[in-house]
């Protein structure tokens, strides 16, 4: 990602605090620098936003307060807003004289852009996976403090050196579409074209599901080597969002695994009632994949997974695209990476093997008879399916001319998505379309996750640890109210179906809040904003008389983090503009 080249910023204090060093990345609607925070001596990343976005007060302050709400997420998978202001007085040639400037400070990441990393050459699969578990990881995380994302793309999805995935720009999408209505223009600032949602592009209210699509077009890509849809003009590409559908990803590429292959297609749904419905059942499914069970799609029964048919003893050829080739540097999954899908038992092979068999000579056979002979023929009998996965069982019964019926049933003992029994049993002669039940393992029992918020960290720690849960990591973030120590929330969430096993990240309250620069902005905004339920703090307003229009001069409590309910003091412009008294009526 580092340019190591000086930039027309560099040297300059931003906000009389940040220094101002090397570029460390370019794009089309910001500058980032590598900076120092001053007052607290460690690295940030300063995000400088062209002057095509700064020109508009309605955008600077709608990109302050959006910048304000995500700086509240404290995540690993969420690179951190620490703060975010105007600074006056540009350079010459990058600033029209006189304006000002918006900037963001983040939290300083070593590593790589997903994009980057892309035009590097090949991702393995896995791979592929273990950043689509980091990016859902973060959306649950905002869409859980109702923040939508909204651009969702590889330029904003970076990849550190020890292989954690995280997501940045939270908020900035939004302050941008708030202040340019038009979508080619925000298309070209933004280059979400490639990645926009069929509602986004149709100009209506994007919701959570939004995100999900987005990053379902980042997995396609990433799958195939190529966008779903390209064209020369972003509207024409947002309009083949909303009418086309994208070419089959395993006739772009072969070697995509089936399973991954329908998340994906799931994930990118024209409908936004046919997506996933949140990012935990979109994570879910991609961890089923990744622990070799069939993966729980956001419409059910509406497609038969089908197993690869085999033809003979000689393995078929997997196809290779050309461009893929190998990149360097993904070492750093191998340690945290995703587990591989595991390989069948030869029991299950094998019976899958001859289920196909008897699919094809129970074909054959019906087609081979003369008409009288299939009219008077008996009805079929339930076939050995026991100890089958679910697609071959159903491929089994509908290709008999029979009705399957799913159920699933928990079983410690079978494996997830394998046949336990049916019903009828095994030679029983049915009734064509008649339902035949078939019992498919679900794996071991679920249980509702137990709500730890509002209770101890050491506590909510003994309750999930009793019940055979992981801890994968505690999260300290701010909280306006929750004494420090208390948990906040847990991901998952409480009430979601969980097994002994499952990891769980618990996000606890420091006791402190993050006030933000709110200096510049009108006493209209900063109040309700300091008061509101994100901060609760307790406001003194102070009137400066020697100049008008209602902007915060200054605060008392600097940018930082302070305890809750902490007083801050604002002094704003007050003074009532008066005639000139040599004025005449």
């Amino acid at each position: 990602m580092n340019t190591n080249a000086p930039g027309p910023w560099t040297g300059r204090l931003l906000g009389g605090r940040y220094e101002v060093r090397e570029v460390i990345g370019r794009g089309g609607m910001a500058d980032v620098y590598l900076g120092v925070d001053a007052r607290l001596g460690r690295q940030v990343a300063l995000k400088i936003l062209k002057s095509t976005l700064s020109s508009d007060p309605t955008f600077r302050n709608r990109f302050r307060l959006e910048a304000m709400s995500a700086s509240k997420m404290s995540h690993p998978s969420i690179v951190r807003v620490f703060d975010a202001g105007d600074e006056e007085n540009g350079p010459a040639g990058e600033t029209p004289p006189g304006s000002t400037t918006p900037y963001i400070v983040m939290e300083h990441v070593e590593g790589h852009l997903l994009s980057t990393l892309m035009r590097q050459g090949k991702l393995e699969e896995r791979h592929i996976l273990k950043v689509a578990d980091g990016v859902l990881t973060a959306l649950e995380v905002s869409h859980r403090a109702g923040i939508v994302h909204r651009d969702i793309k590889p330029a904003n999805i970076m990849i550190s050196e020890d292989g954690t995935v995280k997501v940045m720009d939270f908020g900035i999408a939004r302050a941008v579409s708030d202040a340019t209505g038009n979508l080619e223009q925000t298309t070209s600032i933004l280059g979400t074209a490639l990645y926009i949602s069929p509602e986004q592009a149709k100009g209506e209210e994007p919701d959570t599901r939004t995100d999900l699509y987005s990053l379902g077009v980042v997995m396609y890509e990433l799958l195939s080597g190529a966008p779903p849809f390209t064209s020369e003009s972003p509207v024409s590409i947002a309009y083949k969002h909303i009418s086309e559908e994208p070419k089959p990803l395993r006739e772009v590429n072969p070697s995509v695994s089936e399973d991954v292959a329908l998340i994906v297609e799931a994930a990118m749904k024209k409908e936004l009632q046919e997506r996933f419905p949140t990012a935990q059942a979109f994570r879910a499914a991609i961890e089923d994949v990744a622990q070799g069970r069939p993966p729980k799609l956001p419409t059910p029964g509406a497609r038969v997974r089908v197993e690869p048919a085999v033809t003979g003893s000689v393995p078929q050829a997997t196809v290779e695209p050309e461009y893929r080739t190998p990149v360097e540097g993904f070492e750093i999954f191998e340690s945290r990476g995703i587990k591989q899908q595991s390989v069948p038992t030869l029991a299950i092979g094998m019976g899958s093997v001859l289920a196909v068999l008897f699919v094809i000579g129970v074909v054959l056979w019906v087609f081979t008879l003369n008409p009288s002979t299939t009219a008077t023929s008996a009805a079929p009998a339930v076939p050995a399916l026991i100890n089958q996965t679910e697609g071959v069982a159903t491929q089994t019964i509908s290709a008999l001319g029979l009705t399957p019926d799913v159920e699933y049933e928990a079983n410690g003992e079978v494996p997830e998505g394998i046949v336990i029994e049916t019903f009828p049993e095994e030679g029983t002669r049915v009734a064509p379309g008649e339902p035949v039940r078939i019992i498919v393992s679900s794996g071991i029992a679920r249980f509702d996750l137990p709500d730890v918020r509002n209770i101890d960290i050491e506590e909510a720690r003994a309750l999930l640890e009793e019940r055979g849960l992981v801890i994968e990591s505690v999260v300290d973030t701010y909280s306006p109210s929750l004494e420090e120590g208390l948990v906040m929330a847990s991901t998952p969430q409480q009430d979601t179906p969980v097994r002994p096993g499952d990891s769980v990240t618990i996000t606890v309250s420091n006791g402190k809040v993050l006030v933000p620069n709110v200096v510049g902005l009108t006493v209209g905004e900063a109040n309700p904003f300091l008061t509101g339920p994100s901060m609760q703090l307790s406001v003194r307003l102070e009137i400066a008389t020697d100049c008008i229009g209602q902007t915060v001069r200054s605060q008392s409590l600097p940018p930082g983090e302070h305890p809750q309910r902490s007083e801050i003091t604002l002094t704003y412009c007050g003074a009532v503009a008066t005639e000139d008294p040599g004025a005449t009526g």
